[in-house]
């Protein structure tokens, strides 16, 4: 990774990042008896408006059951700006905290992107937070986007933490570069 000191080196979270899981959370806590609003579905939000048993049962039915997994769709305009990461040349890497690495890779063939721009060799599961900073200080990362302000608190060795925050749902000003778009990630990357 010496050659890459000089250069940028992306790093993407999965969930609420590359896959939009709001709709299916809004789903799967109905079922469950809570009403919940797309704005109140990301991780730091959600997990104080559903009791934790529960909580983690969501989490369990989005992540592991495939037809629920799998129905979740593509953020906004992801193709494109990984298109031009990878037709400039710019290392990107996905870490994710996902447990079920075969349906995590399903999910993203369904959207075209396995193994089209992430593979075996640019994509690493890992199982908990602090394996994403081992795994980004490995990589040399030095801009990394996740929708947990936790996640980034804890990557210490990256220099350029941005949250990722389509919904306008974190109302005080996060410590973190916010950004909105996957246009808004290129501009600033």
């Amino acid at each position: 990774m010496d050659n890459l000191k000089n250069k940028k080196v992306i790093g993407f979270d999965m969930d609420g990042v590359i896959i939009d899981h709001s709709a299916r959370k809004v789903a799967l806590a109905k079922k469950m008896g809570f009403k919940i609003k797309r704005q109140e579905t990301p991780s730091d939000i959600i997990k104080d408006l559903i009791p934790e048993p529960e909580y983690k049962k969501l989490q369990f039915m989005l992540y592991n059951d495939p037809k629920a997994s799998l129905s979740s769709s593509l953020m906004s305009g992801v193709k494109p700006a990984l298109s031009r990461l990878q037709k400039n040349g710019t290392p990107f890497f996905l870490i994710s905290r996902r447990q079920e690495h075969g349906l995590s890779k399903k999910l993203l063939a369904k959207h075209e992107l396995w193994p089209k721009y992430f593979n075996e060799e640019n994509t690493f599961f890992v199982k908990e937070v602090a394996d994403k900073e081992t795994t980004a200080k490995k990589l040399g990362i030095t801009h990394y986007i996740d929708d947990e302000q936790k996640v980034l608190d804890a990557l210490v060795s990256v220099k350029n933490k941005f949250l990722f925050d389509p919904l306008e749902a974190f109302k005080n000003p996060p410590k973190y570069w916010r950004i909105k778009s996957w246009k808004e990630i290129l501009r600033l990357i």
